[in-house]
């Protein structure tokens, strides 16, 4: 089955020649090969537009991680109101290649979204396989809810209409001391209100690379499950 994608990648002018380029690069290989890029802190398009030929939205002034991820998944659903599935990754990871084409194949879980980074304690939580083929199950588990990583989130279209009408996704940026950041939190919270749960893959389906966070945070632990770029994705459909 093919899906219809919306999808993009937030940045920031730091980022130009460090892990933007990285990620912009495994990305395409993964089959998300034109992304919106939408850029934090940067008045004008053109520079961004000359050095990766993609599609640019920029902020200025600077409206910081939340704010910046918040007006991308409006500017995606607004400009593909009937995508199947939004997708919104950092400036900072690495995919699996052929990443599209498994999703596509996936069965996306009723009331829930996706998210692509399996932090360590959630990798904790995967069973062991069935199979005994390797120490843990393969495919979507339900995470523990704690929304740990927004590098790659995907939420399918009647999903993103319930995180977008959900009070707390806006609301919880009247809070001057945490309203900037924290995103996926943000995101697990609004989305439990509406009944909808996250979900994480076994193995990881991403990797951070970033090793200084834009928001000033250390740096996230290693996915452990990663199997790196150039494993494929579609390998995964194989039992």
């Amino acid at each position: 089955m093919t899906l219809t994608w919306a999808y993009g990648v937030t940045t920031v002018p730091e980022r130009i020649d460090s892990t933007l380029p990285l990620t912009l690069r495994s990305l395409a290989a993964a089959g998300f090969d034109e992304p919106r890029l939408f850029v934090d802190g940067e008045r004008l398009a053109i520079r961004y537009e000359d050095m990766f030929g993609l599609p640019v939205s920029t902020r200025w002034p600077r409206i910081r991680t939340h704010g910046n991820w918040l007006l991308s998944i409006v500017e995606l659903v607004s400009r593909n109101p009937n995508a199947d599935r939004y997708a919104i990754f950092q400036d900072d990871l690495l995919t699996c290649k052929n990443l599209r084409g498994y999703l596509d194949q996936c069965k996306y879980p009723r009331d829930g979204y996706l998210n692509l980074y399996t932090f360590p304690e959630n990798e904790a939580i995967v069973p062991p396989d069935p199979t005994g083929k390797r120490s843990k199950a393969t495919g979507w588990f339900r995470s523990n809810q704690r929304g740990k990583g927004a590098l790659g989130l995907v939420f399918g279209n009647a999903v993103v209409y319930k995180l977008l009408s959900s009070l707390h996704i806006w609301d919880r940026q009247r809070d001057p001391n945490r309203g900037w950041q924290s995103t996926d939190g943000g995101v697990v919270t609004a989305l439990s209100f509406q009944e909808v749960s996250e979900y994480i893959h076994s193995p990881s389906l991403v990797q951070h690379i970033g090793h200084v966070s834009t928001m000033g945070h250390g740096k996230y632990p290693e996915a452990l499950s990663f199997r790196g770029e150039n494993f494929n994705a579609l390998d995964l459909l194989t039992p």
